[in-house]
Protein backbone atom coordinates (compact mmCIF):
# COMPACT_ATOMS: atom_id res chain seq x y z
CA UNK A 1 0.00 0.00 0.00
CA UNK A 2 1.34 3.38 -0.94
CA UNK A 3 1.68 5.79 1.97
CA UNK A 4 -0.67 8.30 0.33
CA UNK A 5 -3.53 5.78 0.01
CA UNK A 6 -6.32 5.52 2.58
CA UNK A 7 -7.86 2.06 3.02
CA UNK A 8 -11.54 1.36 3.65
CA UNK A 9 -13.51 -1.89 3.46
CA UNK A 10 -17.20 -2.16 2.66
CA UNK A 11 -19.52 -4.01 5.03
CA UNK A 12 -23.20 -4.58 4.24
CA UNK A 13 -25.37 -2.80 6.78
CA UNK A 14 -27.94 -5.60 6.77
CA UNK A 15 -25.23 -8.17 7.57
CA UNK A 16 -24.07 -6.18 10.61
CA UNK A 17 -27.67 -5.80 11.82
CA UNK A 18 -28.43 -9.50 11.37
CA UNK A 19 -25.24 -10.52 13.18
CA UNK A 20 -25.23 -7.97 16.03
CA UNK A 21 -28.80 -6.61 16.20
CA UNK A 22 -27.34 -3.08 16.10
CA UNK A 23 -24.63 -1.32 14.14
CA UNK A 24 -21.47 -1.56 16.25
CA UNK A 25 -19.03 1.34 16.31
CA UNK A 26 -16.23 -1.08 15.52
CA UNK A 27 -15.54 -4.74 14.91
CA UNK A 28 -12.58 -6.85 15.89
CA UNK A 29 -9.77 -7.13 13.36
CA UNK A 30 -6.90 -9.57 13.53
CA UNK A 31 -3.36 -8.51 12.68
CA UNK A 32 -1.47 -11.08 14.75
CA UNK A 33 0.06 -12.76 11.70
CA UNK A 34 1.09 -9.43 10.19
CA UNK A 35 -1.87 -9.35 7.81
CA UNK A 36 -5.13 -7.47 8.19
CA UNK A 37 -8.16 -9.78 8.61
CA UNK A 38 -11.58 -8.43 9.54
CA UNK A 39 -13.51 -11.64 8.80
CA UNK A 40 -16.08 -9.69 6.78
CA UNK A 41 -17.30 -12.87 5.04
CA UNK A 42 -19.78 -13.43 7.86
CA UNK A 43 -21.51 -10.10 7.19
CA UNK A 44 -21.62 -10.63 3.44
CA UNK A 45 -23.03 -14.13 3.91
CA UNK A 46 -25.99 -12.62 5.77
CA UNK A 47 -26.60 -10.00 3.08
CA UNK A 48 -28.35 -10.39 -0.26
CA UNK A 49 -26.25 -8.06 -2.38
CA UNK A 50 -25.74 -8.90 -6.03
CA UNK A 51 -22.02 -8.83 -6.74
CA UNK A 52 -22.58 -8.18 -10.47
CA UNK A 53 -24.34 -4.88 -9.74
CA UNK A 54 -21.56 -3.79 -7.37
CA UNK A 55 -18.91 -4.81 -9.92
CA UNK A 56 -20.61 -2.78 -12.66
CA UNK A 57 -20.76 0.30 -10.40
CA UNK A 58 -17.05 0.05 -9.63
CA UNK A 59 -16.32 -0.43 -13.35
CA UNK A 60 -17.81 3.05 -13.87
CA UNK A 61 -15.33 4.58 -11.41
CA UNK A 62 -12.08 2.82 -12.21
CA UNK A 63 -10.66 0.46 -14.83
CA UNK A 64 -9.93 -3.19 -14.15
CA UNK A 65 -6.33 -4.13 -13.54
CA UNK A 66 -4.72 -6.18 -16.29
CA UNK A 67 -3.67 -8.80 -13.73
CA UNK A 68 -5.22 -10.88 -10.94
CA UNK A 69 -8.79 -11.09 -12.22
CA UNK A 70 -10.72 -14.36 -12.44
CA UNK A 71 -14.21 -15.66 -11.54
CA UNK A 72 -13.65 -15.15 -7.81
CA UNK A 73 -11.44 -12.07 -7.67
CA UNK A 74 -11.81 -8.65 -9.25
CA UNK A 75 -9.15 -5.98 -9.07
CA UNK A 76 -9.35 -2.39 -10.27
CA UNK A 77 -6.35 -0.10 -10.53
CA UNK A 78 -5.51 3.40 -11.66
CA UNK A 79 -1.82 4.06 -11.39
CA UNK A 80 -0.03 6.94 -13.00
CA UNK A 81 2.83 9.16 -11.88
CA UNK A 82 0.35 11.29 -9.93
CA UNK A 83 -2.54 8.96 -9.04
CA UNK A 84 -2.88 5.52 -7.44
CA UNK A 85 -6.41 4.32 -6.61
CA UNK A 86 -7.46 0.69 -6.40
CA UNK A 87 -10.25 -1.63 -5.31
CA UNK A 88 -10.65 -5.36 -4.87
CA UNK A 89 -13.55 -7.74 -4.45
CA UNK A 90 -13.57 -11.46 -3.80
CA UNK A 91 -16.63 -13.66 -4.11
CA UNK A 92 -17.50 -17.16 -3.02
CA UNK A 93 -17.38 -19.43 -6.08
CA UNK A 94 -20.37 -21.50 -4.95
CA UNK A 95 -22.74 -18.90 -3.52
CA UNK A 96 -21.62 -15.99 -5.73
CA UNK A 97 -21.79 -13.77 -2.64
CA UNK A 98 -19.21 -11.12 -1.92
CA UNK A 99 -16.72 -12.15 0.77
CA UNK A 100 -14.57 -9.03 0.75
CA UNK A 101 -14.77 -5.61 -0.87
CA UNK A 102 -12.28 -2.84 -0.19
CA UNK A 103 -10.53 0.09 -1.77
CA UNK A 104 -7.58 2.39 -1.29
CA UNK A 105 -8.12 6.01 -2.24
CA UNK A 106 -5.21 8.21 -3.22
CA UNK A 107 -5.49 11.25 -0.95
CA UNK A 108 -3.52 13.33 -3.46
CA UNK A 109 -6.37 13.19 -5.99
CA UNK A 110 -8.01 16.57 -6.61
CA UNK A 111 -11.54 16.67 -5.16
CA UNK A 112 -11.03 13.02 -4.08
CA UNK A 113 -13.16 11.90 -7.02
CA UNK A 114 -12.56 8.16 -6.53
CA UNK A 115 -13.10 8.28 -2.76
CA UNK A 116 -16.35 10.18 -3.21
CA UNK A 117 -17.47 7.76 -5.92
CA UNK A 118 -16.90 4.83 -3.58
CA UNK A 119 -18.79 6.63 -0.79
CA UNK A 120 -21.70 7.11 -3.21
CA UNK A 121 -21.59 3.40 -4.09
CA UNK A 122 -21.74 2.50 -0.40
CA UNK A 123 -24.76 4.78 0.11
CA UNK A 124 -26.53 3.40 -2.95
CA UNK A 125 -26.01 -0.24 -1.91
CA UNK A 126 -26.66 0.38 1.83
CA UNK A 127 -23.16 -0.49 2.92
CA UNK A 128 -21.01 0.89 5.70
CA UNK A 129 -17.25 1.36 5.73
CA UNK A 130 -14.53 0.09 8.02
CA UNK A 131 -10.95 1.25 8.45
CA UNK A 132 -7.92 -0.93 9.28
CA UNK A 133 -8.57 -0.56 13.00
CA UNK A 134 -12.12 -1.93 12.70
CA UNK A 135 -13.87 1.42 13.14
CA UNK A 136 -17.26 1.46 11.38
CA UNK A 137 -18.39 4.57 9.47
CA UNK A 138 -21.42 5.60 7.51
CA UNK A 139 -20.49 6.49 3.95
CA UNK A 140 -20.44 10.24 4.50
CA UNK A 141 -17.24 12.19 3.97
CA UNK A 142 -17.81 14.20 7.17
CA UNK A 143 -17.89 10.87 9.07
CA UNK A 144 -14.42 9.84 7.94
CA UNK A 145 -12.76 13.23 7.44
CA UNK A 146 -11.13 13.43 10.89
CA UNK A 147 -9.88 9.84 10.63
CA UNK A 148 -8.35 10.63 7.26
CA UNK A 149 -6.71 13.78 8.62
CA UNK A 150 -5.22 11.80 11.51
CA UNK A 151 -4.00 8.97 9.28
CA UNK A 152 -0.39 8.32 8.38
CA UNK A 153 -1.34 8.85 4.74
CA UNK A 154 -2.52 12.39 5.34
CA UNK A 155 0.40 13.20 7.65
CA UNK A 156 2.84 12.04 5.00
CA UNK A 157 1.20 14.11 2.26
CA UNK A 158 1.14 17.22 4.43
CA UNK A 159 4.77 17.01 5.54
CA UNK A 160 6.83 14.00 4.36
CA UNK A 161 10.00 15.04 6.20
CA UNK A 162 8.23 15.48 9.54
CA UNK A 163 6.38 12.19 9.03
CA UNK A 164 9.61 10.28 8.38
CA UNK A 165 11.36 12.00 11.28
CA UNK A 166 8.46 11.16 13.65
CA UNK A 167 8.42 7.61 12.36
CA UNK A 168 12.14 7.16 13.00
CA UNK A 169 11.70 8.54 16.55
CA UNK A 170 8.78 6.17 17.26
CA UNK A 171 6.24 8.98 17.50
CA UNK A 172 4.28 7.41 14.65
CA UNK A 173 3.55 3.72 14.23
CA UNK A 174 2.84 1.95 10.97
CA UNK A 175 -0.90 1.50 10.34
Amino acid sequence: MAIYQYYLAFIPKVGLLKKHGVIPTEINVNTEDGYFDANTEQYWELAEINFDNVKLEIDKLIEKADWGNDEECFIWKTETNVLDNDASMSINAETKKIEHLSFRADLREPQLKFLNGMLDLAKKKEMLLMDRKGKIFSPQYNEIENYIKNSNSFKFIENPEKFLDDLSKGKITIE
